[in-house]
C-alpha cells in the first residue's frame, strides 16, 4: 500500500521514487530490482521509502492510482461538456484518448507483467466514478466492472506491445466492431 500525504515534501519524494524506478526499470526487469537499488538511485533514505511506500510494487500502484484519477476527471469533463454534442457518448473513446497521450505508467505495468493493477486501479477509477453518480443504477454491477476491466486493460495490453500505432480513434472503431461481431458471424452461417 501506499501512504503519500498531501504535503509537499511527501509528494516530492513519491515523484523522486517514481521517476527512480522508472530509470531502474529501463535497465532491469522490475523481478531483479530492489529496495536498496531503488533508494540510492532515488538519493533519499530508505526510512523515507517505508514512509510512503510498503513495497517497490505500490510506486506502480500510487502512479497508476493517480493516472486513472485524473482518466476519470478528462472523462467527465469531454462526456459532459454540452458543445460535444457530435461526440460519441461513450466511455471508450476518451478513455482511449486520455491514456493515448499518458501511455508511460500503462507500458511500465505490461512491462513489468502487473497488469493485475491495471485492473484495481480501473474498477477504483469505476467505483470511484460511480460513488459521484449514485442515482446511476448498473445492474449486475460486478459483471459490469469485470467485463470493462478485462476489455480496457487487453485493448491497452495489445496497444503497447504494437508500440501505440493505431490512433485512440482507431482503437475505438476496432472496439465497436467487436461489438457487432457475433451479429456478422451469425448472418455469414449457412443454416
Amino acid at each position: 500500500m501506499y501512504h503519500i500525504s498531501n504535503d509537499k515534501r511527501a509528494y516530492q519524494s513519491s515523484e523522486m521514487i517514481y521517476e527512480a524506478l522508472k530509470h531502474l526499470m529501463a535497465k532491469a526487469p522490475f523481478s531483479d530490482i530492489n529496495v536498496t537499488d531503488l533508494v540510492h538511485e532515488a538519493k533519499i533514505g530508505r526510512s523515507t521509502f517505508y514512509r510512503l511506500f510498503d513495497a517497490i510494487e505500490d510506486v506502480l500502484h500510487y502512479k497508476a492510482d493517480e493516472a486513472y484519477a485524473l482518466c476519470a476527471q478528462n472523462m467527465k469533463r469531454i462526456l459532459l461538456d454540452k458543445n460535444n454534442s457530435g461526440l460519441s457518448r461513450s466511455f471508450f473513446l476518451p478513455f482511449f484518448r486520455y491514456w493515448y497521450y499518458n501511455f508511460e505508467i500503462i507500458e511500465l505495468l505490461i512491462h513489468a507483467k502487473k497488469e493485475d493493477i491495471l485492473k484495481q486501479s480501473f474498477k477504483k477509477m469505476v467505483d470511484d466514478l460511480r460513488l459521484e453518480y449514485p442515482e446511476v443504477e448498473v445492474k449486475h454491477y460486478n459483471y459490469f466492472i469485470e467485463i470493462r476491466a478485462a476489455v480496457s486493460i487487453a485493448i491497452l495490453s495489445e496497444w503497447v506491445k504494437t508500440n501505440r500505432q493505431l490512433s485512440p480513434e482507431e482503437l475505438f472503431e476496432i472496439f465497436k466492431m467487436q461489438l457487432t461481431v457475433d451479429e456478422v458471424l451469425l448472418k455469414n452461417l449457412p443454416i
